[in-house]
C-alpha cells in the first residue's frame, strides 16, 4: 500500500471513531485512551517524517481534538526528525494545554525536539520546567548545547548534573570528553578522566576513543599514545583519531606511520591523514596521498576534498586546479557551499581570476564566505576597481560584510592606489558596520596612505589606534619613510619597533639606509657600528634569502610535478601580517600589503 493511501486509510479510520462514539468533537478535557490510539497509529503510518506531521495538521483542520498524554511522543519524535521549528511550537502549546508538560517523557521529548530545530533556548526552557529530569533528559540537553556548538554551556550543564547527584553514563562522559576537546581545555578533561578513575566508570571503546581524541585536542600526545597503547584491540575509530591527533600537531611523520599500519582504513583515516600534510605545509604530499586514497577505492567526502582544494591553492600548479575542479564536478559536489567558496580561492591562487569568477556565477547560492574569497581574488590580481563593484552587488544582494571583507577591500584599495575609497571604507567599516579594525585593517590604511606620500596622515592614525601598533605597522610607516625621503618620521618609526623588538635587524638596517642616504654617516655611526651593520644586514639578507629559498624549492617542486609553466600570484598566507621593512639596501621595500594576510577560507569553519 502507498504510503498516502495508507495514511488516508487512517484518518478514515480515526474520523469513524469519532462518529460511533456520537461525539465527532469531543472536549480535550477528557482523556480518551481510544483517540491516543488512533493519533499514534495514524502517526506512526506515515513512512516520512512530513507525512507524520502532514497526518497532525489534517487531524487539527477537520476539528479534531488534542492527543493526550501517550500520542505526545510520538508526534514530537517525528517533529525532531521532521526538523520543523513551527510544529515544536504548536506541539509544546498542546502539551501545557493537556497538562503533559511537566510529564518526564513528553517533557525529554519536547526537549529533544526543540534540540533538532536548533532552537536551543526553548529547550533549555523546557528542560528547567521539568520537576524530574533523568540520565535522558540530562543527556538530550547536553547533546542539544553541543549540536549548537555552545561548549561553555554544555559544561556548566555537566556541573549541574553533579550538583544534582545524577551519575553520568559512558555516553554522557565521552560527549562532555568531546567537549572539552572541542575548547582544547585539558583541565577539565583531566578532571573527568579523574573521576572516572574514581568512581570506577567502565572505559569502553566510546570512552577510550573519547579520551584520546580529548588529549589529543589539547596537545597531550603523550598521555594520549599511553591510553592509546594500553587498547589490546585498536580499531580503525581509535587509530584514526592517533592520526589526526599528530597530524593536528604537526607530527606528520608518526601519524603516517600509525596511518600505514593500519589494516584497514575508511574515508576518515584519509581525510585525517591528508588534512595532516596539508596543514602542515606540505601540500605536495597531501595530493600525493590523495591519489592514493583513489587508488585504494575509498570515495572522498566533502572534508576530504576541502583538504584537498587547500593543498592545491598552496602548490599554486593551474593544471593540477583544473583536475580537482574537474573531479569535483565529475562527483557533483561543486554545488556545495564551502566546496565553492574553497574552488574560488584555490584558482585565485593558482594565478587564474577568469576560473575563479566563474566558479563564483556558477554558485546557486553564496554567503559573505563566496563574497569575500572573491573580493579577495580581485584584490589578489590587482583589480581594486572590480572589488569595489563586487561590494558594491554584495550590499544589494543582502550579504552583510564581515571584518575580513573589510580586510579585502582595502587590500585591493591599496594595490590599486584607491586612496579615497580605502580612506571612505575604512570610515564606513567603523561607522556603519560597527566593525572595530584590527591590526590588520589599520596596516593597510597606513601601507596605502603611505604609498600616497600621505606621512602625516598616517602618523596620525597609528597614533589614533584603540590597539597598540604592533611592528608590522610601524616597519610600514618606516618603508614609506624612506621611500618619500621623511628622516624624522622614519626615525621615529624605525625607534618604535626597536622598542617592540630590540633585536629587529631590518629596522635598524633600514633605518641606518635612510641616515646613509641623506649623508648623515654621524647617526649611521651613532645607531650602528659598521661591524653591527654589516652584521645585522647580513642577518637580514639570510631572512630573505631564506624566505626566497622556500619559494625557488616550492617552484621547483611544483615544475618537477607539470611541464606547464606556473602562473605565479601574490598570495595572502597568514592572518598575521609580517614586517616588510626587512628588506637590505638597494631597491624600494614593499609596502605592508605585500604581506598582509586574509585567513584561508576567509572565515569558513568547513573551509579551515
Amino acid at each position: 500500500m502507498q504510503p498516502r493511501e495508507c495514511l488516508s486509510r487512517q484518518l478514515g479510520e480515526l474520523h469513524a471513531h469519532f462518529l460511533r462514539r456520537g461525539h465527532p468533537f469531543p472536549p480535550a478535557a477528557h482523556p480518551d485512551p481510544d483517540l491516543d490510539r488512533a493519533y499514534i497509529s495514524a502517526i506512526r503510518a506515515a513512512t516520512a517524517p512530513h507525512l507524520a506531521l502532514a497526518a497532525f495538521a489534517c487531524l487539527r483542520r477537520v476539528g479534531l481534538p488534542a492527543p493526550g498524554l501517550r500520542a505526545l511522543p510520538s508526534l514530537l519524535r517525528a517533529i525532531a526528525l521532521a526538523r520543523s521549528p513551527g510544529t515544536a511550537g504548536a506541539a509544546h502549546g498542546l502539551a501545557f494545554r493537556v497538562g503533559a508538560e511537566v510529564d518526564g517523557f513528553v517533557g525529554t521529548a519536547l526537549v529533544r525536539a526543540y534540540a533538532a530545530c536548533r532552537r536551543v533556548e526553548d529547550a533549555r526552557r523546557v528542560f528547567d520546567g521539568m520537576p524530574d529530569r533523568d540520565l535522558v533528559a540530562w543527556g538530550v540537553m547536553l547533546d542539544c548545547y553541543c549540536q549548537a556548538r555552545n561548549y561553555e554551556e554544555a559544561l556548566l550543564l555537566f556541573h549541574s548534573m553533579k550538583r544534582s547527584r545524577v551519575v553520568p553514563d559512558q555516553v554522557i562522559i565521552a560527549t562532555v570528553l568531546s567537549t572539552c576537546a572541542h575548547t582544547r581545555n585539558l583541565r577539565f578533561g583531566k578532571a573527568i578522566h579523574s573521576y572516572m578513575l574514581v568512581s570506577d566508570t567502565l572505559i569502553d571503546a566510546q570512552v577510550s576513543c573519547a579520551l584520546i581524541n580529548m588529549y589529543a585536542s589539547c596537545a597531550d600526545m603523550e598521555m594520549a599514545e599511553k591510553l592509546y597503547n594500553r587498547v589490546s584491540e585498536k580499531d580503525i575509530v581509535l587509530s584514526t583519531t592517533m592520526v589526526y591527533g599528530y597530524a593536528k600537531n604537526g607530527k606528520v611523520e608518526i601519524a603516517h606511520s600509525i596511518f600505514n599500519g593500519m589494516p584497514e582504513k575508511d574515508v576518515v583515516s584519509w581525510s585525517a591523514m591528508i588534512a595532516g600534510y596539508a596543514e602542515s605545509s606540505k601540500p605536495l604530499e597531501a595530493l600525493n596521498l590523495f591519489h592514493d586514497m583513489q587508488r585504494s577505492g575509498v570515495k572522498p567526502d566533502e572534508i576530504t576534498m576541502m583538504s584537498v582544494i587547500s593543498a592545491c591553492a598552496n602548490v599554486g600548479a593551474l593544471d593540477k586546479a583544473r583536475c580537482i575542479h574537474s573531479f569535483v564536478e565529475n562527483h557533483r559536489l561543486c554545488k556545495i557551499l564551502p566546496i565553492g567558496n574553497a574552488l574560488i580561492d584555490m584558482f585565485s591562487k593558482c594565478g587564474s581570476f577568469t576560473l575563479a569568477l566563474d566558479v563564483f556565477n556558477a554558485m546557486p547560492q553564496k554567503n559573505v564566505v563566496t563574497w569575500t574569497s572573491m573580493i579577495t581574488a580581485s584584490a589578489m590580481h590587482g583589480d581594486g576597481r572590480s572589488a569595489l563593484t563586487l561590494f558594491e552587488n554584495m550590499k544589494s544582494e543582502g550579504i552583510q560584510p564581515n571584518g575580513v571583507t573589510f580586510l579585502g577591500l582595502l587590500y585591493a584599495c591599496c594595490h590599486a592606489g584607491l586612496v579615497e575609497e580605502g580612506r571612505l571604507l575604512f570610515k564606513i567599516m567603523v561607522q556603519q558596520y560597527r566593525i572595530e579594525p584590527m591590526h590588520e585593517h589599520y596596516g593597510c590604511m597606513v601601507d596605502l596612505l603611505g604609498r600616497a606620500k600621505l606621512l602625516g596622515h598616517a602618523a596620525d592614525l597609528i597614533q589614533s589606534m584603540h590597539l597598540r601598533p604592533n611592528v608590522v605597522i610601524w616597519g610600514s610607516l618606516l618603508a614609506a619613510c624612506r621611500m618619500h625621503g621623511d628622516l624624522e618620521l622614519g626615525a621615529f618609526a624605525a625607534k618604535k619597533i626597536l622598542e617592540l623588538d630590540p633585536i629587529h635587524g631590518g629596522a635598524q638596517v633600514l633605518l641606518s639606509n635612510i641616515y646613509a642616504e641623506y649623508g648623515n654617516w654621524n647617526d649611521v655611526k651613532e645607531g650602528l657600528s659598521k661591524k653591527d651593520y654589516e652584521k645585522k644586514k647580513e642577518l637580514a639578507a639570510s631572512e630573505i634569502t631564506k624566505k626566497l629559498e622556500k619559494k625557488l624549492s616550492q617552484m621547483y617542486s611544483q615544475d618537477a610535478e607539470s611541464s606547464t609553466a606556473l602562473q605565479l600570484s601574490p598570495q595572502l598566507h597568514e592572518y598575521k601580517a609580517s614586517a616588510t621593512a626587512a628588506q637590505p639596501a638597494g631597491g624600494q621595500p614593499p609596502g605592508l600589503c605585500s604581506s598582509v594576510a586574509i585567513p584561508k577560507g576567509t572565515m569558513e569553519p568547513g573551509c579551515n
